[in-house]
């Protein structure tokens, strides 16, 4: 009966096919089809509603155009187009993303449940807002509390993923949470998020670090003069960028470019350099000006130095 169904499925999409068109089966048509299964329960018609009005969900590399065409050939066929097509990994990820949807909505069929965290947690997952200000608002007022629920969150490989709820971007609204909340638990969680990519947001956690600040900047201090040179010690120089008009910062980001094992990492260099903006003292401002002019210096952190240099006695903005 399977046999039967996947051929009357092939037939009516080569119908629809021009001969020289990509067939159905691709990654993009499949990413789809998971999407709509995941987030709208097998419905063509509330996926199209949902991208018409364009909900916080709407994945940007789907063209509307094709999820229509997928709708109609799936009508035409009369079979659902993922129950035949998708490969069995594929079928397993979107039950457990359903299921995951199941978990959290069964959180508010509690009645006064005796620790409140976990439904505070599922309005800012579940939350259709870019920018839940009410549901980020609840969570700050827990304070400490509820800081270890949001680090499980953040590490949590399910919320980064775009197929489960969230769309994957739970974890940065958490690493927001934990910024407002300045609480120093949530510091190597936003550390080692820092290198997520995807929907991850990492400006977010940069000033979430920030705004835990004097254990964020201590911690990272810690790091990024640590040696052998690894990708933490980039990680932590370029989160000090947000400490830059602090000058114990600026001093040890001076300090660090003269070490020639930093200087042979250009990144790690270029975001040293963009620490040093916050140097006050007129000696190391003269140090900095010398170490511009050092030829082994590579030529594109010179020139960001030399800029760096123009703002030196300038009045600073004000610490917001």
């Amino acid at each position: 009966m399977q046999v039967h169904s996947s051929r009357v499925v092939i037939e009516v999409i080569e119908d629809y096919m021009e001969p020289e068109e990509t067939p159905l089966v691709n990654v993009t048509d499949t990413a789809i089809l998971m999407h709509r299964d995941a987030h709208f329960g097998g419905s063509f018609e509330q996926m199209l509603d949902y991208y018409k009005r364009g909900g916080k969900g709407v994945n940007p590399e789907f063209e509307l155009e094709r999820i229509q065409e997928l709708a109609e050939m799936e009508m035409q066929s009369k079979q659902n187009l993922a129950s035949v097509l998708l490969a069995g990994a594929d079928a397993e990820k979107v039950a457990s993303a359903r299921q995951t949807y199941k978990s959290l909505r069964d959180l508010y069929d509690v009645d006064k449940p005796f620790n409140k965290h976990p439904q505070l947690i599922a309005d800012l997952i579940l939350s259709e807002d870019e920018d839940p200000t009410e549901e980020i608002a609840a969570i700050v007022r827990e304070k400490g509390t509820i800081v270890n629920a949001l680090i499980e969150v953040i590490k949590s490989e399910e919320m980064h993923d775009p197929l489960f709820p969230g769309y994957g971007f739970a974890p940065s609204l958490a690493a927001k949470c934990l910024g407002e909340i300045g609480d120093k638990k949530g510091i190597i969680a936003l550390f080692e998020a820092l290198d997520s990519g995807d929907f991850f947001d990492e400006d977010v956690a940069l000033q979430a670090l920030r705004g835990i600040g004097k254990p964020a900047k201590d911690f990272l201090l810690r790091v990024v003069q640590g040696f052998p040179v690894t990708a933490d010690n980039e990680k932590a120089a370029l989160a000090l960028i947000q400490f830059k008009d602090d000058p114990e910062v600026a001093e040890v980001a001076l300090k660090l470019l003269k070490d020639n094992r930093v200087r042979k990492n250009p990144l790690l260099t270029t975001y040293l350099v963009l620490a040093c903006e916050g140097l006050s003292d007129k000696a190391l401002q003269k140090e900095f000006q010398a170490l511009a002019k050092d030829a082994t210096m590579p030529l594109a952190q010179r020139r960001e130095m030399e800029s760096i240099l123009k703002t030196f006695g300038q009045p600073k903005p004000p610490v917001l």
